[in-house]
Formats: C-alpha cells, structure tokens, sequence
C-alpha cells in the first residue's frame, strides 16, 4: 500500500517537476507524523470553616440540620488528551479535550478546548486558526502543567469569563525577531468574543487583541496587552502589562517570578445591572470595570534523585475588583503551594496547597464568602 501511495504521489509531482529545475530538497517534507499527549489532574480538599464547603461556598446556619455541608471531597480537575497531527514541516493540526467535564449535568462548550490548524511560514509569520487561547496575558502562553500555581488566577477566570481569555473562536498572526537581533515577539488575534464551542457568532463584532513581548535578557521577559470591541453599540476595552523573571541562583536553585495587571469592561457585570428589576439610569458598558494584579513567586531546589526530581514552594498573592462600580466587591487571596517534582520536567508532581481567600464583603450563601481551604493535588503529564 505505502509503494502504491507513492507511486501515485510521484504521479502528481512528476509534470510539476518536469516544468521546474528546482531540486527536490526544496519542497516541504512530506513525511507525515503524529504526537499524543495526556494529563491527568486530581485532587483531595477540605474546608477549615465549619459553614464552607470544599469549594469555598458558604452556607447559613442550619437549625434543623437537615443540610449537611461537603466540607472534604475527592476532585478530579483535568483528564485532558490532547493530539497534533503534523502535515508536513509547515502545517499541523491539534485538538484538546478535558475528559473530566464528563462528570458535569451539561458538558456543552466545556469538553472540547483546543481544536485548530496552523501554519509556520518562518519565525517572523505563523498563522492559527480555529479554538484556542487568544494570547493575552502570560497564563494563555503556556501549559497547565509548567503552570506555579494549583490552577489559573481568578483574574484569569474573571477575564476567561468575559471572553477576554480563556479558549475562543478565530484567528491569530504571530512571531518573533530573535534572528534579526530584535529581542521582540507579537501575537494578534481576531475572535467572535463569545467563548468556546459556539454553533456561531450572536453578533457581526469581533475582538482584536495585540500582545507584544520584549526579552531584554535571557532571564528577563516583559509583555504588554491591549484588546477592543464593540457590544450593544458601545466600544469596550481591556489591557494589561506582565512582567517575568527566571533565575538561576546556581546549578542546583533557581527562582521564577511573574507578575500581571489587567483591566478590562465586565459584560457580565453590565448584563446584570441592566436586567435587574431596577436597573441604574443612563448605564454604560464602561463604567463596569474589572481589575486585578498578582504575583506569583516560585523557588526550586534541584535534586536529581531518580524519583525525586526536584522541590518547590511557590506563593501566589492576587488582589482583584471584580466590578469597580460595586463597593466592597474585592478579593485578596494568599496561595502558598509545596511540590514534589517526582518525574521529569513536571511530568510527575505531588503538591500541598493552602487557598485563604478575603473578601472585602462577605455575601451569605455564595462563593463570595471568606474561606480557608487545605488541598492535596497530583499532576501526571505524559
């Protein structure tokens, strides 16, 4: 079968080369191949407040008990398999699913993350199109698994939420100027702006988001963001700058630092206020703001055994106003997190985290309540 393949496909080539003196090393490589990849995330957490659950919901008393609150439960946070299929040297093709939203009543728009082609001119112009992260700020620049933190920060959630990250519909020009002694790289992205898995577009405007990045030095790299559109005939807007710093102290100890700022227009908090049954007079979209910052810093310490490959203590601080038009509407968290890294470059690690959440004001009965959890979390990346 593969000689007959070949016999067909030199069929194809041979008028094209016959016309042409180009050597044959010229034209794209034809060898086809295919990667696999999976992670697996799970976790064991527990509420430290009588009246919290494991997720962090509060729950008013109860005085006849018949409400028992799940203060410890077993999670799994991500089965995620993911696939690329290499055309040939220039074009690919990968999707993503996260298997455990399985386990949720609608599983709609939540399995099927990842799922677009590409296409690699050189390094200055490579093109994607279809469902991924619109590359806009450095948590939609890398995996889950070399993520320093248990999970993505709340302004990443926030702004996932408000289609401003998180895994969209479109397309996106990127690259760099490394070759050219230009320490810059750039990505733009145009998509729907109305999260992932939609049949189709609700509206005839996009969201353009620009994102550049400077690397002054090899330890030193620092990003700016900026996004637009158009909603309900109003013009809305988020940016953001980044800064992230990796450092090896010596052969054995290295410390990694990030820290982002973003603010942007919250639809959701606008959405609300206008279908209330008295909504404000004379709203509009900008004057619900969403804005946070945090600071992620990591230290490690090299081991080498065979099953232990390294130690970590990571500590995540975020402060977020998550609708700057809503007094008291602010979130302080601490994160600290240990790791064993038992396996390769975090294909294998053990974590011990603490999540101390503080609200500005606590709301009875929701998940804006001041919480204190403790979780175990194992990762697995293969």
């Amino acid at each position: 079968m593969k000689v007959y393949f070949q016999a067909l496909l030199g069929l194809f080539i041979l008028p094209f080369y016959a016309q042409t003196s180009q050597d044959s090393s010229k034209f794209a490589d034809l060898q086809k191949r295919m990667e696999l990849k999976a992670l697996v995330v799970g976790r064991y957490a527990a509420s430290f407040d009588k009246n919290i659950d494991f997720e962090g919901h509060h729950f008013s008393e109860d005085p006849e008990g018949e409400q028992e609150i799940v203060n410890n439960s077993f999670q799994m946070e991500y089965v995620r398999f993911a696939t690329s299929f290499h055309i040939n040297d220039r074009i690919s093709t990968s999707i993503l699913l996260n298997l455990a939203n399985f386990n949720k009543e609608t599983v709609s728009r939540k399995v099927l993350e990842n799922a677009f082609v590409q296409y690699k001119a050189n390094p200055y112009l490579n093109i994607r199109l279809g469902q991924f992260r619109p590359y806009f700020g450095l948590e939609d620049l890398h995996p889950f698994q070399l993520n320093n933190s248990y999970r993505w920060s709340n302004q990443y959630f926030l702004f996932g939420q408000n289609a401003w990250q998180s895994f969209q519909i479109g397309a996106a020009v990127y690259g760099e100027l490394t070759k050219n002694n230009i320490p810059l790289k750039y990505y733009f992205t145009v998509y729907n702006g109305n999260n992932r898995n939609q049949t189709q577009d609700n509206d005839n405007n996009k969201n353009y988001s620009l994102r550049f990045e400077y690397v002054p030095s090899p330890i030193v790299q620092i990003g700016i963001n900026g996004a637009i559109t158009n909603r309900y005939h109003q013009n809305a807007n988020a940016y953001g700058a980044d800064l992230k710093i990796n450092y090896p102290i010596s052969p054995s100890w290295e410390i990694d630092a990030h820290i982002e700022y973003k603010k942007g227009t919250n639809f959701i908090a606008y959405n609300h206020a206008i279908n209330t049954d008295t909504p404000l007079k004379n709203l509009q979209l900008n004057d619900f703001y969403m804005e946070g910052i945090y600071n992620l810093l990591r230290v490690k310490k090299f081991i080498n055994n065979p099953y232990l490959k390294a130690l970590e203590f990571s500590i995540r601080q975020e402060y977020l106003d998550t609708n700057s038009q809503v007094h008291g509407d602010i979130l302080r968290s601490h994160i600290p997190m240990f790791s064993l890294v038992l396996a390769g470059d975090y294909n294998a690690k053990l974590s011990f985290v603490g999540v101390f959440y503080d609200y500005q004001t606590n709301i009875p009965d929701t998940s804006q309540y001041d919480s204190n959890r403790a979780l175990i979390q194992f990762q697995v990346a293969f």
